[in-house]
């Protein structure tokens, strides 16, 4: 890396996803100096007018070495006060955290077995129901046999998830048509007994708390209900609204003070509006997908995680804007088309017929990132192909 001159406020890494972008706009919204990172040159925050320095560093999943090396490498260019990981590099970052923090950079994430604990479906149930938080009847299976007896108890359908994963992969839902065969799923999903969980199936809407921690203690709240999902059985959402409930809100806080929780987090919630059941489904210990909801309504995740770590400490933040509506233009688009191909005398999906307010991956202040993006996937299917 080339010497840079002057000091920027934050720095963040694994900036390839709209994910990052929205964390890259809720700190410049507040004039911050911010070096951004990526392990590609397509990444799609790369080309953002709002970065104040730009580098690229190793792909964490490929070499932690090499990664943790480039990130010590950025903080001695760019001079960060403040390191904000925006994705899964977090549980790398957490895991040499006694090592990166010696070059004085402020670091505001909890430790390792907590990031790890809440992150694993095979344990985050086991921590809701420790709190008194609901969840759905839950086994981690050691044989075909307990998932048999399991199904005989509660019935169909089920859902299997792996322990550890996201945006729907490893998960699947089993009806009558596709129980016979339990090891062809176990082997399609790649899973291993003693590492996943097969739930009860428990009808309701799909809603999503956020919160910023200070060592336990809530500083902000955001909840958001799923008005659209990638894959029809759970997954990303492409198409969500601020919204609140107090009683999942009241949930979260529980588990998460429980555990001594530092920094950003969201739990997903299934929700009966007619009974007012609620149950615990996971847990994503790190920013989340529809966090450009949240920084469009009014809760500012980025910017309050950076002045908790630079001050100690922010006033709590609970009122914003309800009703707003965002939209992940790619995926909803995607989603709806694959449900249209699957067309079988009446939609699945029924179409939208709300104002949408904000895009996540889109906007016109800043329109470069997302054509970046798009080529950045095309180019990914085409390598594919080859």
């Amino acid at each position: 890396m080339k010497k840079y001159e002057n000091k920027t406020d934050v720095l963040l890494t694994n900036g390839w996803d709209r994910i990052a972008y929205n964390v890259l706009r809720g700190l410049a919204k507040e004039n911050l100096k911010i070096a951004f990172g990526t392990d590609n040159l397509l990444g799609m925050g790369y080309y953002s007018r709002l970065t104040t320095a730009k580098f690229i560093h190793h792909n964490y999943k490929i070499s932690e070495s090499l990664f943790i090396e480039d990130l010590l490498e950025a903080f001695e260019k760019f001079k960060p006060e403040v390191y904000i990981p925006t994705g899964e590099e977090i549980f790398v970052v957490s895991r040499n955290i006694e090592s990166i923090r010696k070059s004085g950079v402020l670091i505001p994430i909890s430790d390792i077995n907590t990031l790890e604990s809440l992150n694993n479906k095979t344990i985050s149930f086991r921590i809701a129901e420790s709190t008194g938080v609901p969840v759905p009847e839950t086994i981690i299976p050691n044989s075909e046999k307990d998932i048999v007896e399991f199904v005989s108890k509660v019935g169909l359908p089920v859902i299997i998830k792996k322990g550890w994963s996201r945006s729907a992969v490893g998960v699947c839902k089993i009806y009558k048509k596709n129980f016979s065969d339990i090891q062809t799923i176990l082997n399609k999903y790649n899973l291993e007994y003693g590492k996943f969980i097969v739930q009860k199936f428990v009808n309701g809407e799909t809603y999503g708390v956020s919160v910023l921690m200070n060592q336990g203690d809530v500083r902000a709240v955001f909840t958001h209900k799923r008005l659209r999902e990638r894959i029809r059985t759970g997954g990303p959402s492409t198409l969500r609204m601020s919204t609140t409930n107090s009683l999942l809100e009241n949930y979260a806080v529980k588990l998460f003070s429980s555990v001594k929780f530092h920094g950003v987090a969201m739990i997903e919630f299934k929700y009966d509006e007619k009974s007012g059941n609620a149950w615990f489904i996971e847990c994503n210990p790190r920013f989340w997908g529809s966090v450009g909801l949240a920084i469009n309504s009014g809760v500012n995740f980025p910017y309050l995680l950076y002045r908790m770590a630079v001050d100690g400490d922010v006033e709590s933040v609970k009122d914003y804007e309800k009703g707003v509506v965002v939209e992940w233009w790619l995926g909803d688009k995607l989603a709806q088309l694959k449900n249209f191909l699957s067309f079988n005398g009446s939609l699945k999906i029924k179409l939208n017929s709300k104002n949408i307010d904000y895009f996540d991956d889109f906007y016109k202040d800043d329109p470069i990132p997302f054509f970046a993006w798009i080529y950045l996937l095309i180019r990914r299917k085409l390598v594919k192909l080859k």
